[in-house]
């Protein structure tokens, strides 16, 4: 992992996403970029001159706080950390994917709520919507989740199909570089289908060089199983694969993923 993107609102939860970001990057020897969008909504005649609302004034400030966030990083985690911080004015979905994107980033992080933790449990988030647009595995940070390490990891699979072997891949070198265990578990309505043991099976094989534990369960609720288990495991960081899911669906309803990074309280990477 070379650069890690920490995409900041200057929420106190963002703060302490990118504390977690910037420990992951000290592990990693990973270069850090701490990231904000601001937008200027609805369009205003200040946008072109030195008023307090102006884009001039916006970005001057936004590069003061991530400055300052950069300083404090440096003072508090890692002195000689390669920081880069970058603004953009834009709507935050599109920055973000044009930001990674420029920098070739390998990880994007972010917090799963900004300013209003409990709207964001019950409607969602800007982050748990990158769930659904981010082109890079997202790592979501909970409130309250510090880094304390990652020595026990949690991954999500759906047996029922045939995994995404470029994502799985994904995941497997993730937990091969933080040097930790991986549960793999499959939460299935039918626990003893044949189907599911065998391409169970199959996960397990490429697992052999890892130290791990491969559990299929019964379950109707994948967010509420996982989280149990994870809980149970004393997991430090929870795993999703992407699923396989019709534009309709994508239209009408939120993936198990979304629903989870909404619900978490154990930090949760998406991978794409």
């Amino acid at each position: 992992m070379r650069t890690i993107v920490l995409a900041t609102d200057f929420s106190n939860n963002a703060k302490q996403a990118a504390y977690f970001a910037a420990h992951l990057a000290k592990e990693q020897k990973a270069q850090l970029i701490l990231f904000h969008a601001f937008h200027l909504w609805p369009d205003n005649p200040a946008k072109t001159g030195d008023f307090p609302l102006s884009v001039k004034a916006m970005q001057e400030d936004s590069e003061k706080a991530l400055n300052h966030l950069a300083k404090e990083i440096r003072n508090d985690v890692h002195p000689d950390a390669p920081i880069q911080c970058i603004v953009r004015e834009g709507h935050t979905m599109n920055a973000i994917r044009e930001v990674t994107k420029a920098v070739q980033a390998d990880l994007l992080v972010m917090s799963t709520v900004g300013t209003a933790p409990a709207s964001a449990q019950l409607m969602g988030s800007i982050a748990t919507g990158m769930v659904a647009e981010t082109e890079i595995p997202l790592l979501l940070i909970p409130p309250g989740a510090g880094y304390a390490g990652i020595k026990n990891s949690v991954l999500c699979i759906d047996l029922s199909q045939p995994p995404n072997a470029v994502a799985l891949e994904t995941a497997l070198t993730f937990t091969r570089k933080a040097g930790c265990v991986i549960n793999v578990l499959c939460v299935s309505e039918n626990a003893d289908d044949a189907v599911l043991t065998e391409r169970a099976e199959h996960i397990r094989r490429l697992l052999v060089p890892q130290p791990h534990t491969l559990s299929i369960i019964a379950g109707e609720s994948v967010p509420d199983t996982l989280l149990n288990f994870a809980h149970t495991n004393k997991a430090d960081l929870i795993i999703m694969l992407p699923q396989t899911r019709s534009w309709l669906q994508k239209l009408l309803s939120e993936g198990e993923t979304q629903r989870m990074a909404r619900l978490t309280d154990i930090p949760l990477v998406a991978v794409v």
